[in-house]
């Protein structure tokens, strides 16, 4: 939903200049609005229907008398040709003195205009909200920690886009979420205030999303716009599992260009690098780590470095999105050895999306370097490919990925999920209406060479989900 709050590029308070009972009418319809403002606070909410009723009541009226003044000035007539001169001079006088009333009328729409749209264009705040419910059940891996099993509250997301002005903007995310042992967590996820300098730059400052890829540039915590249930493994956020900073405290740069007949989209950022927490709980020699976006910065300060160019053509392949991405930080561990690695991860991503197909693909190469020791450079990859195919109400979907991750590297092993993995997952999404969906999925997960000898680990999951926005 959003909080009560005009549009005032689209408002009715927009008039041309013209003389008819219409400016009266919007004269009318100004005096009533910019008293609203006025009017709500300090009052119970029947007070203020109340009170808005009486005042829509008096405006009304105003504007039939209004209307019915301007209608008799408009039928005035001039005395007859025949008379004599003086009566001549006192009808133009006397039009002229209708023309200056009206004149006058304008200047007095256009003074409120500007100063009532000025009111209401920060008089509320856009406010959505996302809420998801689930329940399932999964085979328990022997030294991996599946999803929970049962019923479970998700997330409740607030989601805030106020503005300040034609060119000040601002994002802010805040989420609450549950823990695996029940508990309710707050979460400031997006904190971020930009300026708009024109489409081909927006400045964005504060706590975003790192753009990369799709996936974690066009979903964010609400889980019913996305169409699946899950998100990739690897593409978690980091309280969740993922192995990549999904979140940067920083500067962000962002725009769009036309090129011939096609766009180009770019984001360049900088901001402060993460770290890799471990519990120390953790026994030694177990992987536990979780990467920390270091929100109030770092006694050790290091910063990460991306950027993401896009092409997007138009006409016959509409919808078609092919980029590049890569992202550098240095990355400190809590491990008693106090690693640090230069993490370097890039590769193409391209997606499809029209009224039907959804296709989604993302590959990410890492290249990373052991900075505290002499154990040398490390090569990575993971991928996902995601297809969907929307019958108007019902989606199906598959997704594929995999995750090649090198243990030699500190990044990776000391992270609880830093293994390599193969997964498959198969859904079925409903939309019960444009803003409700109800999700099943059912995955397979193989992690690579973690048992005792170099064997895989399976393990099986079943979760459905019923998510809202508002």
């Amino acid at each position: 939903m959003k909080a009560a709050f005009l549009n005032v590029n689209n408002s009715p308070l927009a008039v041309p200049r013209k003389r008819s009972a219409t400016a009266l009418a919007v004269l009318g319809a100004a005096l009533t609005l910019s008293s609203l403002a006025q009017a709500q606070t300090q009052k119970s909410p029947t007070e203020r229907i109340d009170e808005l009723e009486k005042r829509l009541e008096q405006s009304l009226k105003q504007i039939e008398q209004l209307s019915t003044e301007v209608s008799r000035l408009r039928n005035a007539k001039p005395a007859p040709a025949a008379a004599a001169a003086p009566a001549g001079t006192e009808v133009s006088n006397r039009v002229a003195q209708q023309d200056a009333k009206i004149e006058g009328l304008e200047r007095q729409i256009e003074q409120i205009n500007e100063s009532t749209s000025r009111g209401l264009k920060f008089a509320g705040v856009p406010l959505h909200g996302f809420a998801d419910i689930g329940a399932g059940t999964s085979r328990q891996s022997n030294i991996y920690q599946t999803g929970p099993k049962g019923f479970t509250v998700g997330s409740f997301s607030l989601y805030l886009t106020p503005e300040f002005g034609d060119r000040v903007k601002s994002l802010v995310e805040l989420v609450v979420e549950v823990d695996r042992d029940g508990s309710a967590v707050i979460d400031l996820e997006r904190l971020q205030i930009g300026y708009t300098f024109s489409d081909a730059l927006t400045l964005w400052g504060g706590r975003f999303h790192t753009p990369y890829g799709i996936w974690n540039t066009a979903f964010h915590h609400g889980q019913q716009i996305q169409t699946s249930l899950s998100r990739p493994h690897f593409l978690e956020f980091e309280d969740r599992g993922g192995i990549l900073p999904a979140h940067t405290v920083g500067l962000w740069a962002t725009g769009t260009l036309p090129v011939g007949g096609a766009r180009f989209n770019y984001d360049v950022y900088a901001g402060n690098a993460p770290r890799i927490s471990i519990d120390p709980a953790t026994p030694i020699g177990t992987p536990g780590g979780t990467l920390d976006p270091k929100v109030a910065g770092a006694a050790r300060h290091s910063t990460t470095v991306g950027f993401r160019a896009e092409f997007a053509p138009r006409g016959a392949l509409e919808g078609l999105k092919l980029g590049v991405h890569g992202l550098r930080a240095n990355i400190d561990d809590d491990s008693a050895a106090l690693n640090r690695t230069r993490l370097s991860a890039y590769g193409p991503y391209a997606s499809y999306n029209n009224d039907q197909w959804e296709i989604l693909s993302e590959l990410y190469k890492f290249k990373n370097r052991d900075l505290s020791g002499a154990t040398g450079t490390h090569h990575s990859n993971a991928w996902y490919v995601q297809a969907g195919y929307n019958t108007g109400r019902v989606t199906p979907y598959l997704r594929a990925e995999r995750a090649s991750l090198n243990q030699a590297d500190n990044y990776f092993a000391f992270m609880n999920s830093g293994r390599s993995y193969n997964a498959t997952s198969l859904g079925l999404r409903f939309d019960l209406t444009p803003s409700v969906a109800l999700k099943f999925e059912a995955g397979r997960t193989a992690l690579r060479n973690v048992k005792l000898g170099g064997g895989d680990d399976h393990f099986s999951e079943f979760r459905t989900q019923f998510s809202i926005r508002f």
